[in-house]
């Protein structure tokens, strides 16, 4: 097995322990895991919960965990954050701040958008070009893509049948409806 089909198959592993934790709540399952890649250990992981607090996407919450369960001792540079679905401006504005320098996806804001989801319409990879002052990320989308389709699928299933609705109408990010 060559270097690239070893990274390959690293992404594939913490992508599906990514999944697990988006199964923590199955109606937003946004799930994030930061990864020391020198060590290979997950340093924190997190879901949404945004239906506490608007801004507690799993991405943003990953961050705060990680600084709690280290003092503020992180090594930014040296991590990876695997979540399940491209993350949204707010979330990649944060992701370049810390300066994590490698965000790998699964599900991409086009998908979710086609799902019923709402999201701003600035991508991932748009929010990296515009930034300045070293703030760089490098993106890689579409890890366990299928999987993770089927997960914001389900949600939206059950999000509808919960409302008891059968349209398609838009949701946000967070799972609420677009009025």
């Amino acid at each position: 097995m060559n270097q690239e089909e070893r990274v390959v198959l690293e992404h594939r592993g913490y992508m599906k322990q990514a999944i697990e934790i988006a199964c923590q709540n199955l109606q937003r399952p946004f799930g994030a895991l930061l990864v020391d890649s020198r060590e290979g250990e997950v340093i924190a992981s997190a879901v949404n919960r945004s239906y506490r607090n608007p801004v507690a996407h799993s991405e943003l919450e990953v961050i705060h965990k990680a600084v709690e369960l280290n003092a503020g001792d992180v090594a930014w540079q040296s991590t990876v954050l695997y979540v399940t679905a491209e993350p949204c401006p707010m979330c990649m504005a944060g992701i370049l701040w810390t300066g994590i320098p490698k965000v790998v996806y699964g599900s991409s804001m086009r998908t979710l958008k086609g799902l019923g989801y709402r999201h701003i319409a600035i991508q991932a990879k748009e929010m990296t070009a515009a930034a300045t002052g070293g703030l760089i990320c490098e993106l890689i989308g579409g890890v366990l893509e299928t999987d993770c389709d089927a997960l914001f699928a389900a949600a939206m299933k059950l999000e509808r049948k919960s409302k008891g609705t059968t349209d398609s109408g838009s949701t946000d990010h967070w799972g609420a409806s677009e009025s």
